[in-house]
């Protein structure tokens, strides 16, 4: 399952119309576990990046799984990195609570695909201290800086059943791409799409994948998860 080739151009069609593809960021979000986000967002980071003049990132913001890493072979591949993905900036996510040497700016890191262009987030558990969990939020200036830097930004954002986290950042992103099932309630995708507008949110369009993954479903993903992301908070930074 995931999303087909005329599907890839038409996003790619839209985003490029929505910005001038000279750093842009674009986000993936579905409604339920096993909709197909993830496979969509990694196949178009890969299809920017045969196109990317400089490069792209893709940010898995499911932090504590690293699913993107993983399955593009991250755990046993000799890539070049850690990258640092804060650009001096005080970025998207931030450790809490505080403390006055560290913020958290080095939790994620990126590495990069073999000898692509594409580069994908990972997060360092081991760079929050005891007690710590990790807060995304707005961050203008972090993205503004991205967007000099980077050709195309691709987000994951985790299920709205899980986590609200891609709705903290959905403003500031160029484009947001919702990502339904065929098989799904139709009254998730509209749900889905209020959400985002109410959160300023510019959807470029839908993706219809037919199918849900059976490896993600509710009780596999919550089986395995970290301690710490059960604190995993979305919340504009004060």
């Amino acid at each position: 399952m995931g999303i087909s080739l005329e599907d890839l151009q038409n996003v790619w069609s839209a985003l490029a119309g929505a910005t001038s593809m000279n750093g842009a960021n674009i986000m993936f979000i579905g409604a339920r576990l096993g909709d197909g986000t993830s496979d969509c967002a990694q196949n178009f980071a890969k299809l920017a990046a045969t196109r990317a003049a400089r490069s792209v990132w893709l940010i898995d913001l499911d932090f504590f799984v690293d699913k993107q890493f993983s399955s593009l072979g991250g755990a046993n591949a000799k890539w070049q990195g850690p990258f640092d993905m804060a650009f001096g900036k005080l970025p998207f996510w931030r450790a809490i609570p505080r403390t006055q040497s560290d913020q958290g700016e080095g939790a994620l890191v990126s590495y990069r695909v073999g000898k692509t262009k594409l580069f994908v987030s990972r997060f360092r558990r081991e760079a929050l201290q005891s007690g710590q969990s990790i807060q995304v939020g707005p961050a203008p200036d972090y993205w503004r800086t991205i967007r000099a830097s980077i050709d195309v930004t691709v987000i994951d954002a985790p299920a709205l059943e899980k986590s609200r986290s891609g709705l903290a950042l959905c403003a500031e992103m160029d484009g947001v791409v919702l990502v339904v099932n065929s098989d799904g309630d139709p009254r998730d995708a509209i749900d889905l799409r209020d959400e985002v507008l109410n959160r300023g949110g510019r959807i470029l369009g839908v993706v219809v994948v037919n199918g849900r993954t059976s490896s993600r479903n509710k009780s596999a993903a919550n089986k395995n998860r970290h301690p710490s992301e059960q604190n995993q908070a979305v919340a504009d930074f004060a």
